[in-house]
């Protein structure tokens, strides 16, 4: 059966390269004119809302809709409220009985007191194991007993209007204890591998996440916290102005040519189509190469909008660890870099290039139910990695040799497989006692005889993490 361009594609966002064009895939998108603008967040919330913006309980949008720092209004406090309520239910947790977000009319003050309370009864509907201690202090006591809600120097201030910004790290705070309280949270795809002193979490990724894979349990987290470093296969965070310079540069012409000087009329014709149907500018990709759009097209298949791909982007599992290693002073290193990834892409022929963004326009103009299925398949990987489901994940993306014995695939397996392996064994070999966190692609842990299995023949003792 032939394989659906758009199947090979979304294979490499658990791979380990299409990550690079999520992240900067925006510059292709309506807002590419547009001036970044500055989230309006306060230092002492950004820890907090780094996690609890994952749990899906808040839009990003209303980081920037310039009322993050002003009282919460009685719509955003009830969407948080059934939010953070549905977070919990994801839980398992019995209830006690039916309960909703209490009915705040439009010009009423939503004071930190009335937040507090409401967190607290959406928490104490359940039937609660006896590690959460609910009955032994009062609503209050109790948050601050469990770091929910923290004082300043002038109190609790508890008859002072919450913020959207104070009530949405309050409610991140809940979730965070409620899960960890209870043993909750995603899985992961996560093993350990041994040498001596030294030791290796390595942690399958996903470059787009949805909010059922956080929070992450405990001993991932505990896991990320113990190392010395990070190490990904690229650093998507990178401050050097080079690097992404030559990335970025790598998408486009820098000849002065265009890309319908490289492709047919045909393709370029075709494109406009495609363009038009999702909404895009007609010259949106005119000075692009065939490679970048493939693969941002593919993205702009899988969501919706473009603010689906940020959001998606921000919850994928090397950016949510690279940010942690910038917040908490971490350092970073690279299994690869993103000049090596652009040129593995970068390589192809343009002939090659083409041949694929026709296959990719073809699903775009004429979506069969392979296209959708394909999309069902990436959102059950994405399940089955939030389940910790290693034989699930497995399968299912090892299903087809197409993914193991294509031109493409042999691009994105093998011979990387083999360099990251052997990064892998130096740190292992290392003189002293080291502990290192490696994010890298899920497909190159899962496919036979590629990281993991190569980490085993060369004799280091690796375990699954259940």
């Amino acid at each position: 059966m032939k394989t659906s361009k758009w199947g090979k594609l979304h294979r490499l966002l658990a791979s380990g390269l299409l990550g690079l064009t999520a992240i900067l895939g925006s510059v292709f998108t309506v807002q590419a004119n547009e001036a970044p603008a500055v989230p309006a967040i306060s230092q002492w919330s950004i820890s907090t809302l780094h996690e609890g913006e994952k749990y899906g309980i808040f839009p990003l949008a209303w980081y920037y809709d310039g009322t993050f720092q002003k009282p919460i209004t009685a719509d955003k406090y009830e969407a948080l409220l059934n939010a953070t309520a549905a977070k919990l239910d994801a839980l398992g947790l019995k209830k006690r009985g039916a309960s909703s977000a209490p009915s705040v009319a439009a010009s009423q003050t939503i004071t930190r007191d009335a937040v507090l309370h409401s967190l607290y009864n959406t928490l104490a509907q359940y039937e609660l194991p006896e590690a959460f201690e609910i009955a032994k202090d009062k609503p209050i006591d109790y948050l601050q007993k469990k770091g929910i809600v923290n004082g300043t120097k002038n109190g609790l201030e508890l008859e002072q209007p919450c913020t959207t910004e104070q009530a949405a790290v309050l409610a991140s705070r809940l979730i965070a204890y409620t899960y960890d309280t209870a043993q909750g949270g995603a899985k992961g795809l996560m093993w350990k591998v041994t040498k001596g002193d030294n030791t290796l979490y390595l942690l399958g990724s996903i470059h787009l996440g949805i909010p059922e894979m956080y929070p992450m349990q405990k001993n991932i987290r505990e896991a990320f916290q113990a190392s010395d470093t990070l190490w990904v296969e690229a650093n998507l965070v990178s401050r050097d102005q080079e690097t992404l310079e030559y990335f970025t540069n790598s998408m486009t012409f820098s000849d002065g040519s265009m890309l319908k000087d490289h492709v047919s009329q045909e393709t370029y014709e075709k494109l406009q189509k495609a363009t038009a149907k999702l909404n895009l500018p007609s010259h949106a990709y005119d000075s692009v190469k065939p490679w970048a759009i493939s693969t941002n097209l593919s993205l702009m298949t899988l969501l919706s909008s473009p603010d689906d791909m940020v959001q998606a982007s921000t919850l994928g599992i090397d950016m949510y660890f690279l940010q942690s290693a910038l917040l908490t002073g971490k350092p970073i290193h690279e299994l690869e870099g993103m000049k090596l990834q652009a040129d593995i892409f970068n390589n192809v022929s343009l002939e090659e290039q083409e041949k694929d963004l026709n296959e990719m326009l073809d699903t775009i103009l004429n979506p069969t139910a392979e296209t959708i299925d394909s999309a069902k398949e990436f959102n059950q990987w994405q399940q089955l990695w939030a389940k910790g489901d290693l034989d699930g994940f497995t399968q299912s993306f090892t299903k087809s040799q197409q993914y193991t014995e294509t031109d493409s695939a042999k691009r994105l397996f093998g011979e990387r497989d083999k360099n990251m392996a052997a990064k892998l064994a130096e740190l292992l070999e290392k003189e002293g006692k080291s502990t290192t966190f490696v994010v890298i692609g899920a497909g190159h842990f899962v496919i036979k005889d590629m990281v993991i299995d190569q980490l085993k023949q060369k004799g280091y003792q690796v375990e699954f993490i259940k």
